[in-house]
């Protein structure tokens, strides 16, 4: 896919703004939890993550009247782009030219995947954007294992965290995908049970990453849970 740069106010045009949230080191996108498909599923699940998610409640809801609307518009950016090849090469250069020359990204501080074809569009990001490190955590196991079945690798600055469904119950990568570069898992513990995996810093840190990149690596991940 070739990349012609636009201008930043173009680009929020058609992909909506990012997000910076106070504890990331970095911009990302964020989407609406009503869009989630594992995720809204697992919601119904008492004691699962997702019945208590992070993303709806604390600054999400206390600032949804604006939030909201942003998020929905993103996703409908998205789906756009899903669904038609023009809008598919506008969504991608319009989300290249919002990352410019950072460093670090995140997929989804808020929200998920929506389907193969949204999987392929971060893809084709990752790839116009090579000095550029990019996570993206997701529930929807399923979609990566359609997207290597496909093409058979992710980008090589594109890191895939499968995430557990509920506390202390350490994620198992599918066999269809375990050992493919870029594909790992987080966990998440509760007070005083087992860390599978690096637990995250930033409850040391005032709730911040600061200078730690551990999300951004292939090491497993275990967040406190919150």
């Amino acid at each position: 896919m070739k990349i012609i740069p636009i201008a930043k106010a173009a680009a929020k045009a058609v992909c909506g703004s990012l997000t910076q949230t106070s504890k990331m080191p970095c911009k990302s996108m964020s989407l609406p939890t009503e869009a989630c498909q594992t995720g809204y599923r697992m919601a119904q699940i008492p004691g699962s993550i997702c019945s208590d998610c992070y993303a709806d409640k604390g600054f999400y809801a206390m600032y949804a009247n604006s939030i909201k609307p942003s998020q929905f518009a993103r996703l409908d950016s998205v789906w756009l782009a899903m669904d038609s090849s023009d809008h598919a090469q506008a969504w991608v250069t319009g989300m290249v030219s919002l990352i410019g020359t950072d460093s670090y990204f995140r997929w989804h501080d808020s929200g998920d995947l929506q389907g193969l074809a949204h999987l392929e569009l971060i893809a084709s990001v990752c790839e116009a954007t090579p000095d550029c490190e990019h996570w993206l955590p997701t529930r929807e196991y399923a979609m990566v294992k359609e997207y290597i079945a496909k093409h058979g690798a992710l980008p090589a600055n594109l890191t895939i965290r499968l995430s557990a469904m509920y506390p202390d119950q350490p994620v198992k990568i599918p066999a269809s995908i375990q050992g493919i570069a870029g594909i790992t898992a987080s966990n998440v513990h509760s007070k005083g049970q087992p860390v599978h995996g690096q637990s995250c810093n930033a409850p040391s840190q005032n709730g911040e990453c600061r200078d730690c990149r551990l999300c951004w690596t292939d090491s497993v991940v275990s967040y406190a849970l919150h």
